[in-house]
């Protein structure tokens, strides 16, 4: 019955009561049985005829017989077939292929359809009349023509009709929302806010269209609705179990409740929030026959307190992550700041007591200002990762190359501190895969540099393998450290940035804990990843997964041969540059920055001129000839883009290579476009530097 409505269910009551009646009247008689009445007629019929038949068969007169039972069943439709028979078993007279049709019965009793009447000679039985009659009721058929079963479904299907159309007609003038006037209850629909009225069993009495609505049903539909039955979410009171809701409580305490909050989940996904109010409406004798409930749908507003919440709690993180990174910072720059500054000033006020001290003093200001640079590319790196503006350059690249390089120049680092740094190959390697190399670079640096910071005995380990994955072929570098290990809470949070297993590894190591989370980042950028395992107080592996491209054409090499390839490395590192004659312009507003250059290139055998702005520069080099122009790009009178495209403007084709201080995404290209032929960021690498200038001067 659930999902029928009210008024067709109460006619489907009113017609199961008329057809018990029906039933009920049979039973005591007040409705003739038709059924009993054929029976008994049938009764009365094989008793005449057993009387008369015994006259017969006593005159002898069977003859007579015969005719007088084939005329009986000429007459009567329902007598199939009759029968005398003899005691033993003989039939005397027979009409209507009896012998054929009757089935013999055990015991005494006759049936509806085959009855048997003894026929006596004296006191004792001579034989028995029989009679064969059409079945009574039999099938289903014969049960639908049963009368009273007719008389009940007749009346159940009519009355059925009748009640339902009956009852619409006067349901609509008791329906209560029929008593409100047409005009109040359209200004009722035309409310914002959902209203019902309730009565004292919490039934809706009267609900409006924006109530409705909300539930996707009529306000007719509504009617008769327990409010319990809707889909409200309650929340549970401590100790009390579920809550109250606040019609209930107005009815009880016969006062208004304001303000209270409730929430109704319509589907898996759609959930409302209503702030609800409710007044009780007096009935007869001044006692509460309802209650009148709003509700205005508030679920924008808690949405958007929800973002404001979660804002603020992002915002007061973000801001105490910012001065924990700036002090951080601040440490990180004061300390190799602390080391150039002061070692300069023990050079320039002439403290130095011999070469091999300078030269000491002279390494230490050169390490210190290379910390500060790779503070600064970490900074820069991370920022591009999180604007996803981060390139990634795909070649082919021979990784093994890329680690003992790396090796090289940590190894003095690990040398430095009395611990060993290895190589080691468990597999034959391929000898090229596809990838980044600056960026594998960037990333074993940083891991093989962190497990040479945390280790203070024993040593670091870097072990290549090749495996083929489900994920296709990879490449994997194994970075082993005996160091100081992590605990399993640091190694969930050890690759988020500014983050160190925990204050006092800050304190004792130093670090911004930005490397690892910018060589994953990068990793993940290549399409590989970095993982970690760890055990405090017994050393850290850190696992990087490559992908290797195609390599099926690539030649594989064995891990013997690794060895040749690491003595290569130990070949000297100070090179030193040599050019034939040539002329090269400088233009920097910075005196130290155009004495650093020249002092590069005069000591390879170029002849350097100088201009502190772009306005003498492009006088200079519209009046001299030269090989090669260096140009900043900031700079005062004018800067760079503009006596770069005055030099172009005026038909200069010189290579004009832009050394600049901006190392930002993007402004290579702005460069390129404003004229310039290369680019090259501040501070330079000598190395790097002086192979560029041998791109435009032929040198060695």
């Amino acid at each position: 019955m659930k999902g029928l409505s009210a008024k067709f269910r109460v006619a489907i009551g009113q017609a199961g009561i008329i057809i018990s009646l029906v039933m009920l009247a049979s039973y005591l008689g007040i409705i003739p049985d038709r059924v009993g009445a054929v029976r008994e007629g049938r009764a009365s019929l094989a008793e005449t005829v057993a009387v008369y038949s015994s006259t017969l068969v006593m005159n002898a007169d069977t003859h007579r017989l015969q005719d007088d039972f084939t005329l009986l069943l000429e007459r009567n439709d329902d007598l199939l077939s009759m029968a005398l028979r003899h005691d033993d078993g003989h039939s005397l007279v027979a009409v209507g292929d009896h012998d054929g049709q009757w089935q013999e019965m055990a015991g005494e009793y006759s049936k509806n359809s085959q009855l048997r009447v003894p026929i006596m000679a004296g006191e004792s039985k001579w034989g028995q009349l029989e009679l064969r009659f059409l079945p009574m009721g039999s099938g289903y058929w014969g049960f639908l023509k049963n009368p009273l079963i007719r008389i009940s479904l007749f009346m159940g299907l009519t009355t059925l009709i009748v009640f339902y159309f009956y009852l619409g007609r006067v349901l609509r003038h008791l329906d209560p929302s029929r008593a409100i006037p047409g005009r109040v209850r359209s200004a009722l629909d035309t409310m914002a806010e959902g209203l019902l009225v309730l009565d004292k069993k919490e039934q809706i009495v009267l609900a409006n269209r924006a109530f409705a609505d909300i539930l996707g049903k009529s306000p007719e539909d509504l009617l008769g609705t327990k409010t319990s039955e809707l889909p409200w979410l309650d929340d549970e009171v401590r100790g009390k179990g579920k809550r109250v809701r606040p019609w209930v409580t107005a009815l009880q305490e016969g006062k208004v409740q304001k303000n209270q909050t409730l929430r109704m989940r319509l589907d898996d996904r759609h959930l409302l929030t209503f702030k609800v109010n409710c007044s009780p409406v007096l009935g007869d004798g001044k006692k509460h026959a309802g209650v009148l409930v709003s509700f205005d749908d508030i679920t924008q507003l808690e949405e958007k307190e929800i973002e404001l919440r979660k804002s603020k709690k992002i915002a007061e993180e973000a801001n105490q992550a910012k001065s924990a990174f700036l002090a951080n910072m601040s440490h990180e720059i004061r300390t190799p700041m602390n080391a150039i500054l002061g070692f300069t000033d023990i050079l320039k006020r002439g403290y130095v007591k011999n070469e091999k001290e300078s030269l000491k003093y002279l390494n230490t200001i050169h390490s210190s200002g290379k910390s500060l640079l790779e503070l600064i590319n970490d900074i820069l790196d991370l920022s591009k990762v999180e604007s996803g503006r981060l390139e990634i350059e795909t070649t082919q690249v021979e990784p093994h190359r890329i680690l003992l390089d790396v090796i090289h120049i940590l190894g003095v680092k690990a040398e430095g501190k009395g611990i060993h740094l290895r190589f080691n190959a468990e597999t034959d390697l391929p000898e090229k895969i596809e990838t980044d190399p600056a960026r594998l670079r960037q990333i074993a640096y940083n891991l093989i540099g962190n497990a040479i910071k945390f280790t203070q005995q024993g040593g670091v380990s870097v072990v290549c393998r090749f495996n083929k994955t489900s994920d296709g072929p990879r490449f994997f570098i194994d970075i082993i450290d005996t160091g100081i290990g992590m605990s399993d809470d640091a190694v969930k949070n050890i690759f988020d940035p500014f983050v160190q297993a925990d204050a006092s590894v800050t304190r004792r190591f130093g670090g911004t804990g930005l490397g690892l989370a910018i060589s994953r980042k990068l990793a993940r950028a290549m399409g590989g990843e970095i993982t970690v395992q760890s055990a405090f107080g017994r050393g850290s592996t850190f696992t990087i997964s490559l992908t290797t491209g195609n390599i099926e054409d690539i030649p594989f090499i064995q891990p013997d041969d690794f060895l040749l390839s690491s003595e290569q490395l130990t070949e000297a590192e100070n090179q030193r540059w040599q050019f034939s004659k040539g002329n090269v312009l400088v233009v920097d507003d910075g005196a130290e920055n155009r004495e650093l250059i020249r002092l590069l290139l005069e000591e390879a055998g170029l002849v350097v001129d100088e201009a502190e702005n772009g306005q003498i520069g492009v006088e200079m080099a519209v009046g001299r000839q030269y090989e090669i122009i260096l140009m900043d790009i900031q700079m005062p009178v004018m800067d760079g883009f503009t006596a770069t495209r005055l030099l172009r403007k005026n038909g200069l084709e010189t290579p004009v290579i832009a050394l600049t201080a901006n190392a930002m995404k993007g402004f290579e290209q702005e460069c390129l476009d404003n004229g310039y032929t290369g680019y090259m960021t501040k501070p330079i690498d000598i190395d790097s530097f002086m192979k560029m200038v041998a791109g435009y001067i032929e040198g060695r």
